[in-house]
């Protein structure tokens, strides 16, 4: 009896320990949503050490609540955001011009905000010019670098409401609706890889992903979707509907493409040829709704601008961005980028190639790791696009991908210095931390037998 009355008196307290962090930490991202300006960098960064303290003290402190609890307290803490409009980006703006030019029927790879400014109606609607006008100069002069897909998920809210507001809102439900489609997909594959369904919560609690998702208006969360409910479709043998939720994810954000190699071992060989190929078609179905003659030409210039001229947030760019100054006297991003992406996608495909497949959890360490190259060589990582390292960690023993949530938001320092100038201390501190961890990481898990050759496994025809 005693014992009982033990039990329950720790229960009972966990239970109060964790209503009180979640009010707090509902509190916190209350504030940052609403109450602080992008350009306080100090502020925000301090709410944001705040927030992040509290969702992983609540996370350790869970014996108190079931599942069903926690899964409230995530739809219930994006909800909270669901009216602030998107304060540490503006994409969204880009969002609803090019989901209004399909509703009137003007392709979005057809023409740069620019070519149609100065144009009736755009120029003489005061909708149009505000969304314009939101989007800054870079989204002005380049053609959409959106997938199909992703232009119909535009296209769906401002067919049906009007305004900046209401369409940011929709935008949102979408959003939301991805990411408890995510919690539910993610339980059932840790339990099919026989780990703590709870662990899907570092994830949908982390305050990274609640505010560059819900309230940063980000659709990696619903790339994100696709993207693991495919995951499970292979881990159930269904790999025809999973080719096509995989091509489905690649219709949302192109950088899933890079992940199909690792499911190859599990497949067999004609698997996997069917695999491939019911992914291409689906990507190529897709595109063929929007994606014709010079459109193909216009999305492909936009995506190439993102390796020749966009930087932001980089690491091993940034050292070749130095040592071009120092020999050429400018910054060679045209040559250092293309050069890079090429690199990476050369190590990716060894990595395919050489990481055993000992398990079904070794898919999403592969798949993990492939992000982490490319994004090591990148010229730009945004906040958001570490979002996938992120999901793909958990089913995986590493957690570095945890700490880059955390450290990654202190490259949003740059809005808090004149000209958008990033604080290169900042990005080493960052960089610094993560990679070593990650290292320690790989040194402490990984043996000589995960890494080899698997021609015999994977030629077999089942």
């Amino acid at each position: 009896m005693s014992l009982v009355k033990i039990d329950s008196t720790v229960l009972n307290r966990n239970s109060i320990a964790a209503f009180v962090l979640t009010f707090l930490y509902a509190i916190i991202i209350y504030w940052i949503a609403y109450q602080t300006d992008r350009t306080a960098f100090h502020v925000f960064i301090l709410y944001y050490l705040v927030g992040f303290s509290l969702f992983y003290i609540l996370f350790l402190n869970r014996q108190g609540w079931s599942f069903n609890m926690f899964f409230a307290v995530a739809i219930i803490l994006r909800l909270i955001l669901l009216f602030s409009v998107p304060e540490l980006s503006n994409d969204f703006y880009r969002f609803i011009w090019d989901g209004e030019l399909v509703n009137l029927g003007i392709n979005p790879y057809a023409h740069t905000p620019n070519d149609l400014i100065s144009q009736a109606p755009f120029y003489t609607d005061q909708y149009w010019r505000v969304l314009y006008h939101g989007m800054g100069d870079l989204s002005q002069q380049n053609y959409s670098c959106y997938p199909v897909f992703n232009q119909l998920l535009f296209a769906l809210p401002t067919a049906i409401f009007d305004g900046i507001k209401a369409n940011v809102i929709s935008m949102k439900m979408l959003i939301i609706l991805a990411d408890i489609g995510t919690i539910l997909i993610g339980r059932k594959i840790l339990q099919k890889l026989n780990k703590p369904a709870h662990l899907i919560f570092l994830f949908a609690l982390n305050p990274f992903i609640i505010l560059e998702f819900t309230g940063n208006l980000h659709f990696e969360g619903v790339m994100i979707f696709f993207l693991l409910f495919s995951l499970y479709l292979i881990l159930t043998d269904k790999w025809l509907a999973a080719a096509v939720f995989m091509g489905i994810a690649i219709q949302v954000k192109l950088i899933p493409i890079l992940l199909i190699p690792f499911v190859f071992k599990k497949l067999k060989i004609v698997k996997a040829v069917g695999y491939t190929a019911m992914t291409i078609l689906t990507v190529i179905a897709l595109s063929s709704l929007m994606l014709k003659g010079e459109f193909i030409d216009h999305f492909m210039q936009s995506i190439d601008l993102y390796f020749r001229s966009f930087e932001f947030n980089a690491s091993v760019f940034y050292l070749f961005r130095e040592y071009s100054f120092f020999t050429d006297g400018y910054d060679n991003i045209a040559q250092i980028g293309p050069l890079l992406s090429k690199i990476a996608i050369v190590g990716i495909g060894l990595l395919a190639v050489f990481k055993a497949q000992k398990s079904d959890r070794s898919i999403f360490t592969g798949m993990m790791f492939a992000l982490v190259i490319y994004y090591a060589l990148a010229t730009t990582v945004h906040p958001w696009y570490i979002s996938m390292i992120l999901i793909l960690s958990i089913f995986t023993p590493y957690k570095f991908a945890l700490i880059w949530s955390l450290l990654v938001m202190l490259s949003y320092v740059a809005y808090a210095n004149p000209g958008f100038k990033e604080d290169l201390l900042f990005i080493s501190f960052e960089y610094l931390i993560v990679f070593g961890l990650m290292f320690y990481e790989i040194f402490k898990n990984t043996c000589r037998s995960d890494i080899r050759i698997q021609l015999k496994s994977f030629f077999r025809i089942s």
